[in-house]
C-alpha cells in the first residue's frame, strides 16, 4: 500500500475515484447517508415504488472485495495541517490524499402562502419523503422543466394517475439541450401522456392546494417539488481555507489550492466552468484517482451530452446548439444538426436512435447530411 487516501462523497465520482485506488491505497469512502452508493439520476423510480436498493451501484460485499471501507457518517470539516477528515461523531479519518466528491444540492426559493408538502429532490431520503406525500395527493406540480423535472413528473404521472403540471421559466422545457421545434414535440407527447406543461410563466404565490403563476393563472399543487438546478456543495472545502468560486477550484489536473486534496464531480469548477452529468463525474473520478497514481496529463471534459426517455419519445442531446440547424424528419422522428463554418457542433435526435452511434461520431467532425437521410 502506497497510503491512506480518503474520498467525502459516494455519488459516482466517489465511488469511481475509491475503486480505481482501492488495489494500490488503504481507500476509505465517507458517503454520508445511510444507503449505499446509489444512481442518483434515477432517483424517481423510487418515487415511482423501487425500493432503495435496487438503485445501489454495488452491493456491500462488492466494496469488500475491493478493499474500500465504507463511513455512513457526514464528513464535518478537513484539518489540513492534521491530514485527517473530522466526521460528525468527532472521530478522525486519515489521509495522505483526499479527493472531495461532495456534489451538488437542489436550489429552492420560498413560496409565499405555503409551508407544507413542498420538496427538492437530490437524495435517497428525499425521494423517500416525496413518496410518502404523493401517497395521499390528489396532483403534483413541478417546478422546473429541466431533464430531472421532467422525468420525475412523467414518473408521477405514469404512477399515481392524478394530475401533473410541469412550470418553466424559459421560452420552452430542455432550453439548454434542444431547440425549440425538438422541445415541442417532446411537450405533446408529454401532454398527450397526461403532464400539462407551462412555459414562459414562473411560481410566485401558493396556497395549501394551488400554485399561482406569474400571469395569474393557477394549477392544483397539492405536492411541490423543485426541480430548477444546483448550486456546488462546496462548504467543507470552503470551511478549509481551500479556493472556491461557483464551485471548489481546481486545474486541470484536479488539484485544489492544496497539493494533497483533489476534487471530482458536481462540486468542481474548473475553467470557470461547474459541471452537472454523470458522465463528467465518471470521468473525473478516474482522472482524480490517474493523478494520484502519477498522471500529469490535462484533464479535457468530454461534450456533454443528454438522454431522456419521456412520454414514449427518445430524446439525445449531444454537443452544443449553435450554427446552422439542418432538420431531417421521419414519420415520428426528428434530427436536428447544428453546423458552424462546416462543422457538426451539436445534434438533437427525437426517436431516431438509428443514427446514434452515427451522431456521436459526427460532433466535432465535417458534415456530411448522408448520415442522417435514413432517419
Amino acid at each position: 500500500m502506497k497510503g491512506k487516501i480518503a474520498v467525502i462523497g459516494g455519488g459516482i465520482a466517489g465511488v469511481q475515484a475509491a475503486s480505481s485506488l482501492a488495489k494500490d491505497w488503504d481507500t476509505t469512502l465517507i458517503l454520508g447517508e445511510n444507503h449505499l452508493p446509489y444512481y442518483r439520476m434515477r432517483i424517481e423510480e423510487v418515487i415511482a415504488g423501487a425500493e432503495p436498493e435496487s438503485l445501489y451501484m454495488h452491493p456491500a460485499a462488492w466494496y469488500e472485495e475491493k478493499g474500500i471501507h465504507l463511513i455512513h457518517d457526514r464528513a464535518s470539516s478537513i484539518d489540513r495541517e492534521g491530514h485527517s477528515v473530522v466526521l460528525e461523531d468527532g472521530k478522525k479519518v486519515p489521509y495522505d490524499k483526499l479527493v472531495i466528491t461532495t456534489g451538488s444540492n437542489a436550489f429552492s426559493f420560498p413560496l409565499e402562502g405555503r409551508t407544507g408538502n413542498i420538496f427538492s429532490l437530490r437524495t435517497m431520503d428525499d425521494a423517500l419523503n416525496l413518496r410518502t406525500a404523493l401517497l395521499s395527493a390528489d396532483s403534483f406540480t413541478v417546478i422546473g422543466g429541466g431533464l430531472l423535472g421532467l422525468e420525475l413528473a412523467y414518473s408521477v404521472s405514469q404512477s399515481f394517475h392524478i394530475p401533473v403540471s410541469v412550470i418553466e421559466n424559459g421560452p420552452y422545457i430542455l432550453s439548454r439541450q434542444l431547440d425549440e421545434d425538438s422541445a415541442r414535440m417532446l411537450q405533446e407527447s408529454l401532454e398527450r401522456s397526461g403532464v400539462k406543461v407551462f412555459a414562459g410563466v414562473s411560481a410566485d404565490h401558493a396556497d395549501d392546494t394551488l400554485l399561482y403563476l406569474s400571469d395569474g393563472t393557477s394549477v392544483p399543487a397539492a405536492v411541490i417539488c423543485f426541480s430548477i438546478g444546483v448550486r456546488c456543495e462546496k462548504t467543507i472545502a470552503e470551511d478549509a481555507g481551500l479556493v472556491t468560486d461557483k464551485g471548489i477550484v481546481v486545474n486541470n489536473g484536479l488539484c485544489t489550492s492544496d497539493p494533497d486534496i483533489l476534487a471530482a464531480g458536481d462540486a468542481v469548477e474548473l475553467d470557470g466552468r461547474t459541471f452537472g452529468l454523470a458522465m463528467h463525474a465518471r470521468e473525473m473520478g478516474m482522472k482524480a484517482a490517474a493523478v494520484i497514481n502519477g498522471d500529469t496529463t490535462p484533464y479535457i471534459p468530454s461534450e456533454p451530452s443528454a438522454l431522456l426517455k419521456v412520454g414514449g419519445i427518445d430524446v439525445a442531446s449531444l454537443g452544443s446548439m449553435t450554427g446552422e440547424k439542418n432538420v431531417f424528419e421521419g414519420s415520428d422522428s426528428r434530427v436536428t444538426v447544428f453546423v458552424e463554418n462546416g462543422t457538426v457542433r451539436g445534434i438533437v435526435l427525437i426517436n431516431a436512435k438509428s443514427v446514434m452511434a452515427a451522431a456521436r461520431n459526427a460532433v466535432g467532425k465535417g458534415y456530411d447530411e448522408t448520415v442522417f437521410r435514413t432517419v
